[in-house]
């Protein structure tokens, strides 16, 4: 995740019969902060549903971002976080692109790599929407690069959560090399906690 300062600066219940012990919840929160700076962000209530758009010629993507809003989303109670997919980019709040041709599509190899960008202003304001850049390698088999774009663009989208760190724990979503293709419960743990600190940086400016 990098961000830099620009030149200008269905409600789920689940109830358990009362003779059904339930165990605490063993799950732990990591750093979700930018490098330890204490510069917080999450999307307001008033913006959602975020907004993805996926370039055309990223093939399978955009079923993996598909994918990856409904994992996110279900991390949350209270829909404190939704998305959504829209074909019009000057209206997305995030952009995702693949560099290089469109990567094979069929069903924890170090087959492809991805990086999410944004800028934030003097007064502490994102600048224009996050973008997300994915990468596959073509020394590997199709479905090594297929299984590892579907982690990776999973995690990229975490970071446009506002989860602007990366995990220390091998088995998070949000792990800087994630091995898993779920948020962990220590992964749903800090975003929701994160959705309940009050930010410092405040959402860009989304075009009308």
């Amino acid at each position: 995740m990098r961000l830099r300062r620009s030149g200008g600066l269905a409600l789920a219940l689940a109830v358990a019969a009362c003779d059904t012990a339930t165990a605490p919840s063993r799950a732990s929160t990591y750093p979700f902060d930018l490098e330890a700076s204490g510069l917080v962000f999450h999307w307001p209530t008033s913006r959602l549903p975020v907004r993805y758009w996926v370039d055309p010629a990223a093939g399978p993507v955009a079923r993996y971002t598909e994918t990856g809003i409904h994992l996110w989303e279900s991390q949350f109670l209270y829909h404190e976080f939704t998305g959504v997919l829209v074909t019009d980019s000057s209206r997305a709040d995030v952009l995702i692109r693949v560099t290089g041709p469109t990567p094979p599509d069929v069903p924890p190899v170090a087959a492809c790599a991805g990086e999410t960008q944004n800028a934030f202003s003097e007064d502490f304001t994102l600048v224009g929407p996050f973008r997300v850049s994915l990468r596959w390698y073509a020394n590997f088999s199709d479905e090594d690069v297929a299984n590892c774009l579907g982690r990776v663009t999973a995690h990229e989208m975490g970071h446009t959560l506002g989860l602007l760190a990366e995990s220390p724990g091998p088995e998070d979503l949000m792990n800087t090399q994630p091995r898993v293709t779920v948020p962990s419960a220590d992964d749903r743990a800090t975003v929701i906690t994160l959705y309940h600190t009050v930010p410092s940086l405040l959402p860009p400016v989304r075009p009308q």
